[in-house]
């Protein structure tokens, strides 16, 4: 799946008529994966289940609270049942995958192995911003976008900002990208050992050129959301001497930030969006106004029951069928004009029963100091940070790649419960 996600975009744009349905040549691996593992692991999910059970029971309540939402797209008319099968899809492939990332990991060192294949592919990948910055190749058709026919661009006070793609199909997921690598190699960065250490952390500051190449602020507000909410878990953890050598790696790609700055001058649009005058409009702004005032505003105007499952799904402007306008862009609004109320309501218990059980097992491993609690801290905060993105714009998980790698790597961290020894009631025969 990683390295069909890597080229699925610069595939798209050599492929006459730059066809769309490209961009889900993960899907087909990601279902084979999933029924494959129901298949062949032993209660694939009834051992999810008994590990967690709160989960395992709100993921049954959120199916029965969104028959109504199914029920209401299938009804709008000729072909309206494939809304709501595009949605369920876009649903449940993110509670699949965190089912399969449980199953998926062994031993740390399987956790290792899938972070260092997605950082050092996309790492590959994110070359291309440099290369269409700077205009080496104008004639590459796997370059930036014009493949696709258009261009894009930010609007600001006295100039504008040309917004980079290098080689994936839009700034909005080379963005994303860029903040995984980024983010998942702080964290490889951060659980090695020796010079290695060093190469991951040097490729997570060369990430941070990227991000703010492709002009994207929600995907650069990551960064602080993660390192934040790094510091915060290993505080809470009781491992505050950890923190401050945390503080010492976190640092290298930070102080990069400036050094991007510098490359790109004081005067580059891209510093400006970035900085000052770009930054009108406040974080807390942008998720009280796009995320949580945007759900009471939809309540106000589709109801109680919303207007029906897949109405808003990422991609089904494609679908010419008989369907509601609607206009929600953030993951919250969208839930609410989908599911409505019930379905909203069962959504946010599956999304706390998930960070609860994250919290708890992250901090377990943190305090037994155990080989997998870098890996367990890092990645609960790499979720927090998409949670945050998210919350002012889910467009992004209009790529099935995204979605599904995001619900893996929830259980990858969900599965670290399973390395631990078992308990003994007293010394065993041998000794």
């Amino acid at each position: 799946m990683i390295l069909l996600a890597a080229v699925q975009d610069p595939l798209r744009k050599l492929v006459p008529g730059t066809p769309g349905w490209l961009v889900l040549i993960t899907a087909p691996v990601f279902l084979a994966t999933v029924l494959g593992a129901a298949m062949r692991t032993r209660g694939w999910w009834a051992v999810f289940k008994r590990a967690y059970p709160q989960i395992g029971n709100a993921l049954l309540m959120l199916i029965l609270l969104c028959v109504p939402a199914a029920i209401l797209s299938a009804t709008y008319g000729p072909g309206s049942w494939m809304l709501t099968i595009l949605g369920a899809f876009s649903y449940a492939s993110i509670f699949l995958a965190v089912i399969t990332g449980f199953h998926f990991s062994r031993d740390p060192r399987s956790v290792r192995k899938l972070l260092v294949v997605y950082c050092l592919a996309n790492g590959v990948m994110l070359s291309g911003a440099i290369l269409d910055y700077y205009k080496l190749f104008p004639d590459m058709q796997i370059l930036g976008t014009k493949a696709l026919g258009f261009e894009w661009m930010r609007w600001g006070s006295g100039y504008t900002v040309d917004m980079v793609a290098g080689f994936y199909r839009s700034p909005d997921v080379m963005g994303w990208h860029a903040a995984a690598v980024c983010m998942l190699s702080l964290i490889l960065g951060i659980a090695g050992k020796g010079k290695r250490r060093w190469l991951w952390i040097a490729l997570s500051g060369l990430a941070i050129f990227a991000l703010m190449l492709s002009g994207r602020r929600k995907m650069v507000y990551m960064l602080p959301v993660f390192l934040l909410a790094l510091v915060w878990i290993y505080w809470q953890a009781g491992r505050a001497g950890r923190i401050v050598a945390l503080l010492g790696l976190l640092l290298i790609p930070v102080g990069s930030v400036w050094l991007v700055s510098d490359q790109l001058s004081e005067d580059s649009a891209n510093v400006r969006y970035y900085s000052g005058e770009g930054l009108k409009m406040s974080a807390m702004e942008s998720i009280q106004g796009q995320g949580f005032g945007a759900v009471v505003t939809t309540y106000q105007q589709s109801g109680i029951l919303g207007e029906g499952l897949g109405v808003a799904t990422p991609g089904s402007h494609n679908l010419k069928v008989a369907r509601p306008r609607v206009w929600q862009e953030s993951a919250p609004s969208r839930i609410m004009v989908e599911l409505g109320v019930p379905g909203t309501l069962g959504f946010l218990w599956v999304m706390i029963a998930i960070v609860l059980a994250l919290w708890r097992t992250t901090i377990s491993q943190l305090r037994k100091r155990s080989t997998s609690a870098p890996y367990a801290a890092g990645l609960f905060a790499f979720f927090l940070a998409n949670v945050g993105s998210l919350t002012v714009s889910g467009q992004i998980l209009a790529d099935p790649f995204i979605a599904a790698f995001l619900g893996i790597l929830v259980g990858v961290v969900l599965s670290l419960v399973r390395f631990q020894p078992p308990k003994t009631n007293g010394p065993s025969r041998a000794a």
